[in-house]
């Protein structure tokens, strides 16, 4: 009797668990788009972008040192490391950080939720890849063309060198380079701690664009407003640290098909937080590609979950082996 009493009482923490950590990620990613999008309007989007990961990385670095961790990682860890920390923390970071400068949250958000469809592509074409099935092709070909569709609602100066136009072709290349990292991630092995490796992704793609921020005279942004650094610190702790253990928690516990929700919820996070904190408007003429977007990314994601194996996800932000060693994507 008191071991099924123990045993209850620990189903109903996990499932307390579980229910807290599908709440991070939905609300700290989901509203990461709008911190992003107010923090960029009075501090330089190479320093928002740079600043956010620096800070995540050393508290990541200093949580690992404490535990015991030797952080100093080999010369092939190395050069993996760096080329994912430009391509997934600088170039998809200052990408997203330039154009949701442009662009409302909640537009940015679907727009970088394209970033599953870029993968079922990449894994086809790419060696060692695997081809979504007939109904993952109908599902990225949806996805574009729903994309396509909502850049035509959404950017009333056409297609013609626009800022808006500009910031988002950036963010469709911001998605493709996450998709590229996270294939490329897909097919590495590291010899350091994932977590260690993840720390210095995101510590050399931060200083990268902190370098960029003070080449393009991001200094004079230093004396910007209390809040909007708050909006940054907020990026770094709840949409970086947290958002991302959450996530790898997830994937310990739940599904895959489940944990990988976040890619279609996020953007309604977004569009919500955005109109209800920033006044942005959502037009109902937008919501049609919108809606294609969405139902789309779910179809994919619900194509590739089912041609993975247990415990490995391809489309997301951390992937658990068998093994139960986790990497970030």
């Amino acid at each position: 009797m008191i071991a099924s009493t123990q045993a209850g009482n620990a189903s109903r923490s996990n499932r307390l668990l579980i229910v807290i950590a599908f709440a991070c990620v939905y609300l700290c990613w989901g509203s990461a788009f709008v911190a992003i999008r107010y923090s960029v309007q009075t501090i330089h989007p190479a320093f928002v972008a740079g600043v956010r990961y620096v800070i995540a990385a050393l508290l990541l670095l200093g949580y690992l040192l404490a535990r015991g961790e030797r952080l100093w990682i080999g010369s092939p860890d190395r050069r993996r490391v760096t080329l994912l920390g430009l391509l997934m923390f600088c170039c998809n970071t200052l990408l997203l950080s330039y154009g949701s400068k442009e662009l409302s949250a909640g537009l940015t958000a679907l727009i970088i939720s394209t970033i599953p469809l870029f993968i079922a592509v990449l894994e086809a074409v790419l060696p060692r890849g695997t081809a979504p099935t007939a109904r993952g092709w109908i599902g990225v070909a949806t996805g574009f063309l729903g994309t396509a569709l909502l850049l035509k609602q959404s950017l009333p100066e056409g297609f013609l060198l626009a800022r808006q136009t500009s910031a988002a072709i950036g963010l469709l290349v911001a998605a493709f380079t996450w998709a590229l990292g996270s294939v490329l991630l897909s097919r590495m092995s590291f010899n350091a701690n994932a977590l260690i490796c993840t720390a210095w992704q995101m510590l050399i793609g931060g200083f990268v664009d902190l370098a960029i921020g003070i080449a393009f005279g991001g200094l004079e942004y230093l004396h910007s407003g209390t809040t909007a650094w708050l909006s940054v610190m907020f990026l770094a702790i709840f949409g970086t640290l947290i958002g991302y253990t959450s996530y790898a928690y997830l994937l310990r516990h739940v599904s895959i098909g489940s944990a990988a929700t976040y890619a279609y919820i996020n953007p309604l996070v977004a569009v919500a937080l955005g109109w209800a904190l920033l006044d942005e408007p959502m037009p109902l003429r937008q919501c049609l590609g919108a809606g294609i977007i969405l139902v789309s990314v779910s179809l994919v994601l619900k194509c590739s979950s089912q041609q993975t194996s247990p415990g490995t996800i391809v489309s997301g932000n951390i992937v658990e082996n068998n093994d139960g060693a986790l990497r970030q994507l």
